[in-house]
């Protein structure tokens, strides 16, 4: 096909490819070529899909599975991705793409100064491509906002600033709140967490939670702060919300019923809650579809 990369199927929910003619805008400009996308992709699990980067492909690439599991190969050598689950493969490498299972994902192609650099923060075990991390909603509001701006590019200043909101959505990869599910006391904090999803429609407050997991609320406070860097309620409240913000794009549910839901006695300290973490209220996260 004359190119580095074959797309056999177009049913992604949101795709864009940087043009030949900007790339080579953002590699003359000063802050541009540190670090820009050159392919961004979003399919959707009902969407089956196959692709494959060839070879001579200069750029690094991020695969992040959100559900359903697929799998993908690096020179030919077969791997399985599952959800909550990414991938960061190099330059110039073969890379091929499940044909035949329906999984959601999310493809980056990234290059600039730094892509390297990057490539090795992203990999931080050296022995693996693969990594787990932390579902969030902020890294999929992130993601919208960022293709958002790259289709309207209309001019340099949508390519900067969505690539600038490039180098947080990176970051959110580096996450470790949620790399504890192993053994010992960190087997407490999986447990709670189980216990926060479970319970996300009532007001648990730290005591409650720390009986429902059999130890002290002091130590599982101190427990918390050492392993993940938050409070119990602090992670509590961020699930919450999380909860609250799939119900306000996915539904028409009154704001008023998913505060309820969600186990605030009220509208207004659900909104207050919802802007501290999402940094908007929920009128305008809903409107922002």
């Amino acid at each position: 096909m004359g190119e580095d990369t074959q797309l056999y199927e177009t049913t992604a929910q949101s795709h864009w490819k940087l043009p030949a003619a900007l790339r080579s805008k953002l590699d003359a400009h000063p802050i541009g070529k540190n670090l820009y996308i050159t392919e961004i992709a979003f399919f959707p699990e009902q969407n089956s899909f196959s692709k494959e980067v060839l070879p001579n492909n200069p750029d690094y690439i991020l695969l992040y599975c959100v559900g359903g599991t697929g799998w993908y190969k690096v020179d030919n050598k077969k791997n399985t991705l599952k959800p909550n689950h990414f991938a960061i493969l190099p330059r110039k490498t073969l890379v091929q793409m499940d044909a035949s299972a329906h999984w959601s994902i999310y493809y980056v192609r990234f290059n600039g100064t730094i892509g390297e650099s990057m490539y090795t923060y992203l990999r931080r075990d050296k022995n693996k491509i693969e990594h787990s991390t932390p579902p969030l909603v902020g890294r999929v509001a992130q993601f919208r906002d960022i293709m958002h701006h790259l289709q309207l590019m209309d001019n340099m200043e949508n390519l900067l600033y969505a690539n600038f909101r490039f180098y947080s959505f990176l970051g959110t990869f580096r996450l470790t709140v949620f790399n504890y599910m192993k053994k010992g006391v960190d087997n407490i904090i999986e447990k709670c967490v189980l216990i926060m999803k479970e319970h996300l429609h009532e007001n648990l407050t730290l005591n409650e939670l720390a009986k429902k997991a059999h130890v002290s609320a002091s130590y599982l406070s101190a427990l918390f702060k050492q392993k993940t860097h938050y409070s119990p309620i602090q992670l509590y409240t961020s699930l919450k919300i999380q909860k609250a913000s799939q119900l306000l794009k996915a539904t028409n549910t009154p704001i008023k019923q998913i505060a309820e839901e969600m186990g605030y006695l009220d509208q207004y300290s659900f909104s207050r809650s919802f802007k501290q973490v999402m940094g908007t209220s929920p009128k305008q996260f809903r409107e922002s579809k």
